[in-house]
């Protein structure tokens, strides 16, 4: 990482006149932060900033909004004006500067990514080029033949993205990877229609939970793969058209060293729980499971990638926290082959693109994820996940316009590419 003082602006470049944020609502009816960076060439960048609920232990804090809002306003606004926005890494290397706390609890790592984010699209806007590639130029890409993401599409929700009893948090549908993004979209969309027709003839309750995918309740692990094979029944091929995948987020039903699912009276060992999943790769066609043990039972993730890393992507989120230091300490022994990506979990675009950097050096696969509350308003992810060249994007169900909001956005790219 570039640390150093920041240079100002090169002659013919805009230069940043001014930063403001202030509070909008995001998907859960929560206040977040809205941020507007403005260029002396008349671009304004603009950012969202999502929220999770399911969160890390080691991710950048979250500052309380009228804390954050100050701190863009005042500290980040008088140190980032007059100042060259092209050089993302030298801005982003300024606000590290300003905050050196592990966490970026001083300035807030919501504000600081706020403020990261709408400096890279204002500077897009200025370049008058598209986003993804004012992104694939900042991540060094030399080729310029994007692909789009295959979605993966969170289509029945638990854990804490839903009110109901299921201890695991998101069940996935993945479109099979060699479509074109436009019928991977229809087949994710034709799958959800399905499983709310199934679900509706039996008088199942068809409510969604924050991530758009349903939630009802009364289920099993079992139960909910179940249904959604049956959906996909319905026109496809389950193991051929589409594939399964899960994120477990295991730390939210670990509880005095045993995994509690609670809605099946089972308490396991990591030892267990591992088997547990291995049944359901052999009986539902599973590829991807995320975050299947807590964070810190590194034995756990360990023992489970030695079994299972060639048949499932053993997807870390809360491991890893889109943090490069974090990476490094869970390659050697391997415990992970694929990443998710989240900006706010760290802080800075510049450090969110050192992380894909160091995770497809290792051979990882890599997803790039929304958060549970997130706003239509803001589709930054979309472009971040063709400009880095990530092999999967997740943003929800195919339903709620925050969720939509990310897969469209990839729709456009599409019909822009081609």
């Amino acid at each position: 990482m570039f640390k150093g003082s920041l240079k100002k602006f090169k002659s013919g470049n805009p230069k940043i006149v001014s930063i403001k944020a202030y509070k909008v609502l995001d998907s859960r009816g929560e206040w977040t932060i809205k941020t507007s960076v403005v260029l002396s060439d008349g671009s304004i960048g603009v950012s969202v900033i999502p929220n999770g609920a399911s969160k890390g232990m080691r991710e950048a804090k979250y500052l309380p909004n009228p804390e954050a809002i100050q701190n863009i306003n005042t500290t980040l606004n008088n140190a980032l004006k007059e100042h060259d926005p092209y050089d993302q890494q030298a801005i982003d290397s300024l606000m590290l500067d300003l905050d050196s706390s592990e966490f970026k609890s001083e300035l807030g790592g919501n504000s600081m990514i706020a403020v990261s984010l709408a400096v890279a699209r204002a500077s897009a806007l200025s370049q008058k080029i598209e986003l993804f590639q004012y992104i694939a130029n900042l991540y060094g890409r030399t080729d310029k033949k994007f692909s789009l993401p295959v979605p993966v599409f969170n289509i029945l929700n638990g854990g804490k993205h839903a009110q109901n009893n299921l201890s695991f948090q998101e069940f996935m549908v993945i479109p099979a990877l060699n479509l074109p993004f436009e019928k991977a979209y229809e087949v994710g969309v034709d799958v959800y229609s399905s499983l709310k027709g199934i679900l509706g003839h039996e008088h199942i309750n068809t409510g969604v939970g924050d991530e758009g995918g349903f939630a009802p309740s009364g289920f099993t692990t079992e139960k909910a793969l179940s249904y959604i094979k049956q959906a996909v029944g319905k026109k496809y091929q389950v193991g051929k058209d589409v594939f399964f995948g899960m994120d477990v987020a295991a730390e939210s039903f670990w509880k005095d060293g045993k995994y509690v699912i609670s809605e099946e009276n089972l308490s396991l060992t990591h030892t267990q729980l591992a088997d547990y999943y291995g049944e359901l790769v052999k009986k539902f066609e599973l590829i991807y499971i995320e975050d299947p043990f807590f964070e810190e039972d590194l034995q756990g993730w360990e023992e489970f990638y030695k079994i299972y890393s060639k048949k499932v992507m053993v997807v870390g989120d809360d491991l890893v926290v889109t943090n490069p230091k974090y990476l490094q300490k869970v390659l050697n022994p391997k415990m992970i082959n694929a990443v998710i990506v989240k900006p706010n979990q760290v802080g800075t675009l510049t450090e969110t693109l050192e992380f894909v950097k160091q995770a497809k050096t290792a051979g990882l696969t890599v997803c790039v994820s929304h958060r549970s509350g997130d706003c239509a308003e803001d589709t930054f992810i979309a472009d971040l996940a063709v400009g880095v060249g990530a092999e999967f994007m997740k943003s929800g169900a195919p339903a709620r316009g925050e969720r939509v909001a990310k897969y469209n956005r990839l729709l456009d790219i599409y019909h822009l590419l081609n």
